[in-house]
């Protein structure tokens, strides 16, 4: 076993900048890293150097991943970016499939109920789970969030004042929809059960559920030029949607700028007020201080309370209603509505070290703690090549995977520069392209 690290990334918007801060942590614990888009990584398992995989979420599809990573004599770690936001243990156990739990050496729980429901769910791991916390929680506090400032200024510069609308119709508008049946993803994901009559009836309630949300959603930007004018209103779709429904419903529009494949977290911080329909940016906004409003149709579906945004977000039925909450934001003249520290219980429950800033750290002490524990040493010295006498296979990947996760270097180089200050990490670091949106970094 190497000192490496090999994170496996999916979706720019949501994972680079917290998997570059996990990057930075490790490399300053004396571990070369490779970190980049999954697809060619993956195919390349039997020409790396074995070490420690940190994949970032754990259903059936990863899964796939884990086991030929597995095979082939890597560590497999992981943490859950679906469950960021959960609040409850239905939630949580939406997150892990059978297969990831029989493959993985060590998971990294978000907390102690994130733990404990996983363990209840599989007891092989009782002895494997360990809890780290969410980098995506460090960014979001003080300590974090000055790392977008300069984002932050340009996009108030370039877009004006605005109200931003994120988008989750992943399953209606899906990024596949063109190529594939979202159902058979569902189905391969594990989602989605056909001989199960109970999970049949709750997919097709899911997807009722998300239309009778993107309608309300929709008549509220529509009424944006009238109720806000000044203002613009920004559409920024889930990177697992088709944007190209946006842009055909409202790109011609003067009042409406579609910010596609954009990172959520400085676009909220800029913003004057976030709208959604049960997504988990609504709880992020929160964390930041920023105004945030959930539209929710259907109050009484199991999906309202999934999650911690409709718990620390006003919530309304519809688009009336919304508009009216929205105002009340924008103009500030409801303090108990704007008033984010009420909900500091709530987070306390969920994120009692949110303000720490040390959970990308933990998950890098716990990278090295398998490395070793697999017989591996931390040799600074150390650099990563391929296996003698193997090749690197290239892959020509789909667009839909390249709309998901392309990174040029200088947007590399700059982030990473930004999570690198963030982790104290005094080193100078080398970078090496090994392939498109695929990096190597090493302490010089």
């Amino acid at each position: 076993m190497n000192p490496v690290a090999y994170i496996s990334l999916e979706l720019k918007a949501r994972d680079l900048d917290p998997r570059l801060l996990v990057a930075a942590e490790a490399v300053k614990r004396g571990l070369n890293v490779v970190i980049g888009q999954q697809w060619v990584l993956s195919k390349n398992n039997r020409s790396m150097p074995k070490g420690a995989y940190l994949f970032k979420t754990v259903n059936e599809i990863q899964a796939g991943y884990m086991t030929d990573a597995s095979a082939a004599g890597y560590a497999i770690t992981a943490s859950d970016e679906e469950v960021f936001a959960c609040a409850c243990d239905a939630c949580f156990e939406s997150g892990m499939g059978p297969t990831a739990a029989k493959t993985l050496d060590v998971f990294f729980a978000q907390g102690q109920r994130h733990a404990d429901t996983v363990v209840s769910q599989y007891p092989n791991l009782s002895d494997r789970v360990r809890i780290t916390g969410n980098p995506r929680i460090d960014l979001l506090s003080a300590w974090g969030r000055v790392s977008f400032a300069k984002q932050v200024t340009k996009i108030r510069e370039k877009v004006g004042r605005f109200v931003l609308f994120n988008t989750n119709f992943g399953w209606i508008n899906s990024i596949w929809n063109a190529k594939e049946d979202t159902k058979q993803i569902a189905i391969r994901t594990g989602h989605l059960v056909l001989d199960e009559p109970a999970s049949v009836a709750a997919f097709e309630t899911e997807l009722d559920w998300e239309r009778s949300n993107m309608s309300e959603l929709e008549k509220v930007i529509d009424w944006m030029p009238m109720g806000f004018p000044g203002f613009k209103a920004v559409i920024r779709p889930h990177p697992a949607e088709d944007p190209e429904y946006w842009k055909s419903k409202y790109g011609n529009s003067p009042h409406v700028l579609i910010a596609d494949n954009t990172p959520h977290i400085p676009w909220t911080m800029a913003s004057a007020a976030l709208v959604h329909t049960t997504c988990s940016t609504g709880m992020e906004a929160a964390l930041l201080d920023v105004p945030a409003l959930s539209i929710t149709p259907r109050p009484n579906a199991s999906q309202h309370n999934y999650i911690l945004s409709n718990q620390v977000n006003p919530t309304v039925k519809n688009a009336e209603e919304a508009c009216e909450v929205l105002t009340a934001l924008v103009d500030n003249t409801n303090k108990t509505m704007t008033d984010t520290d009420k909900y500091r219980d709530t987070f306390d429950k969920f994120y009692p070290d949110r303000d720490r800033g040390t959970s990308a750290g933990q998950i890098a002490d716990g990278l090295v703690d398998v490395i070793k524990r697999k017989g591996g040493t931390i040799d600074p010295s150390y650099r990563w090549a391929l296996n003698q006498g193997t090749p690197w296979y290239q892959l020509e990947r789909r667009q839909e995977w390249r709309d998901k996760f392309t990174v040029e270097n200088q947007e590399f180089a700059v982030r990473l520069k930004a999570m690198a200050d963030l982790a104290g990490l005094n080193q100078q670091i080398g970078i090496q392209k090994l392939d498109d949106s695929l990096f190597l970094m090493y302490a010089k």
